[in-house]
């Protein structure tokens, strides 16, 4: 469990048709539930029903929730375009007060920095970001599997995978510093993390240092070297604050080779 990408979840869920506590009893009554406190198993045939009933649904859903990630991915375009390059509040916070994002004016007091989201280079939504960091999807917009790749691509190039856009601001900091060549895969939560590195299956992560160590777990499954904060730093941003990016890439490059040495 990780609060952060559970809020995010939530945001994004709306359901296909009406859901209501009346939804909850007609399930549990079709599957022998009886306010009795009696369970009365169903027949063959009800069962089958039930399972006919459940596919048809499931085709309704997906067709409703296709149509919901069009439009999500329709609606991201036309907020990209209406972005201008500008500095902003979040990345001054992350230690990057020059850089340059793509900032959408929302309303007169909500200036949002917006990240694009790609499936196999296709754009399916965008990550928006205000002032105070905090992070939401739009509505009905596909995140598993998108990713904001960050590269300077090139023979040798490596693969890195982490969760957030500011993670991969500090990692590209000091593989710049390092001289190094890299692809850097913002998957946005350790459980699409976990899926995205897994299908490329080569490379390194850098995980959150969470109180639930849903990063460390993510990491683990994934199976690629990786590195987590040593400190009592949060992530790789914090760490790379605190630090600074000549301090952080040299450690960097130690571990680097210490295993790349132990393969």
């Amino acid at each position: 469990y990780n609060a952060r990408d559970a809020r995010a979840v939530w945001r994004s869920i709306r359901a296909a048709g009406k859901v209501t506590m009346g939804s909850l009893y007609h399930e549990a009554m079709a599957n022998g539930w009886r306010d009795n406190g009696a369970y009365e198993r169903p027949s063959h045939a009800q069962i089958e029903e039930r399972k006919r009933l459940a596919a048809d649904r499931e085709t309704v859903e997906g067709q409703a929730r296709e149509k919901a990630q069009q439009a999500a991915a329709k609606k991201a375009g036309w907020i990209l375009h209406q972005c201008k390059p500008e500095k902003h509040a979040y990345l001054d916070s992350k230690g990057f007060r020059d850089d340059i994002g793509r900032v959408w004016l929302a309303d007169e007091s909500n200036n949002l920095l917006c990240v694009p989201m790609y499936v196999n280079e296709a754009l399916v939504g965008v990550q928006l970001i205000d002032r105070t960091g905090q992070k939401k999807f739009l509505t009905g917009q596909r995140t598993s599997g998108a990713v904001r790749l960050i590269n300077n691509d090139g023979y040798g190039a490596d693969n890195w995978f982490c969760e957030g856009y500011a993670t991969a601001l500090s990692l590209r900091a000091c593989l710049q510093k390092m001289s190094l060549r890299y692809k850097i895969y913002v998957c946005f939560s350790a459980t699409n993390m976990k899926n995205v590195a897994k299908s490329i299956a080569s490379g390194y992560v850098i995980c959150d240092q969470d109180e639930s160590g849903t990063g460390e777990r993510a990491a683990e499954e994934i199976g690629l070297p990786y590195w987590i904060p040593f400190d009592s730093t949060h992530d790789f941003n914090d760490w790379h604050k605190k630090n600074g990016s000549f301090k952080c890439s040299q450690e960097l490059r130690k571990w680097l080779n210490f295993t790349k040495n132990s393969v």
